[in-house]
């Protein structure tokens, strides 16, 4: 369940997100006092904090810890933010997220289990160095199982010391949390955020999906949303909205198919096929922005053919333009198998 990453369009954007970092980094350079006010919150709710399995995002931090004495994965909703309205939307959209999570768990064990959820509250007598580090008086959290694994882009830079994690293992592991995407399209549920980040490892051929932060029922979608997406792994039509703002209806679903589509080419060949548009660039913007353009044209010149005719026909239709775009996840994954089972002949 790593952070999110944020693309929008305008200069005020650039403003907050400069604003974010700061409140991150002077949070991060206080690691020690705000790791440990947090561990003695969240003692109050009976869970143990033990380690961070993630990245300190601008929205939330994920620790490893210990409920009811079961090992568990807890997301914490902690915005790093100097604006307070901003803080508040975030704070909507994560407990949104809970809800979501624990709905479309229980009814597909693809998806990453949600033990429970709740509210955890900052101490009225805590010390004003710390106010600042949490800017909303009321922690949400959101309880999961834990990945013994990890997520996959995690395994797939330390799988040469891990038995069992082969790339059809992988790749078993990827069918397996395709299952979960399955049951949220069929829920009309787009997770709009597929990447290797966000599918989880349990084992050799044991994948979960996770982290439906950005998803949204179709029927609630809202123009005046920010653009999230993660750029490596953007569908064209997000990668269009994100540089123009326009055609927003046009991101659904089949963005999903796209994203899965390169992630399992990824898997496959060990390279991304966008990675020739920004081998150049230096400036971080300017290297987001080069990478949104290539896709946004889904200018083709990075996919390499493997060789599989079948493989790279599924590639080729979960990538096509909109139109031509394969729709149907399961349908999708059930080639991924073939193929899979082919390796192993």
């Amino acid at each position: 369940m790593s952070e999110r990453e944020t693309t929008q369009t305008g200069s005020a954007a650039t403003t907050s997100s400069q604003g974010s970092n700061e409140v991150l980094r002077r949070r991060i350079a206080h690691q020690a006092a705000f790791e440990a006010t947090l561990k003695e919150i969240f003692l109050q709710q009976r869970i143990q904090l033990l380690e961070p399995l993630a990245k300190p995002g601008k929205e939330t931090v994920v620790y490893g810890g210990l409920y009811h004495g079961e090992e568990v994965a807890v997301k914490i909703f902690v915005p790093a933010v100097d604006d307070f309205e901003d803080a508040l939307a975030a704070f909507g959209a994560f407990k949104v997220e809970c809800e979501k999570t624990m709905i479309l768990s229980r009814r597909s064990r693809a998806i990453l289990q949600v033990i429970e959820y709740g509210d955890a509250h900052i101490p009225d007598d805590l010390d004003a160095e710390l106010q600042e580090f949490f800017p909303v008086a009321i922690l949400p959290f959101m309880i999961t199982e834990r990945a013994r694994f990890g997520s996959l882009d995690r395994v797939l830079k330390t799988r040469r010391n891990m038995p069992g994690f082969d790339r059809a293992g992988l790749l078993d592991a990827v069918a397996a949390a395709t299952d979960g995407l399955k049951e949220a399209h069929d829920h009309q549920v787009a997770h709009r955020d597929v990447k290797p980040q966000n599918v989880l490892i349990f084992g050799p051929g044991q994948g979960k999906i996770a982290d439906f932060g950005i998803a949204r029922w179709r029927s609630r979608r809202s123009t005046r949303e920010n653009v999230l997406l993660t750029p490596k792994y953007a569908s064209p039509e997000q990668a269009f909205y994100a540089l123009t703002g326009q055609h927003e209806n046009l991101v659904d679903l089949r963005g999903d198919v796209y994203s899965w589509s390169i992630m399992v080419y990824e898997v496959v060949t060990g390279t991304h096929p966008f990675a020739w548009s920004i081998q150049h660039a230096t400036d971080p913007v300017q290297t987001q922005r080069n990478l949104l353009k290539a896709i946004a044209a889904n200018d083709r010149r990075g996919f390499v053919p493997t060789g599989d005719i079948t493989f790279d026909s599924l590639i080729h239709n979960c990538t096509a333009d909109l139109r031509q775009r394969t729709t149907d996840i399961s349908l999708a994954n059930r080639v991924l198998r073939q193929y899979i089972n082919r390796l192993r002949m």
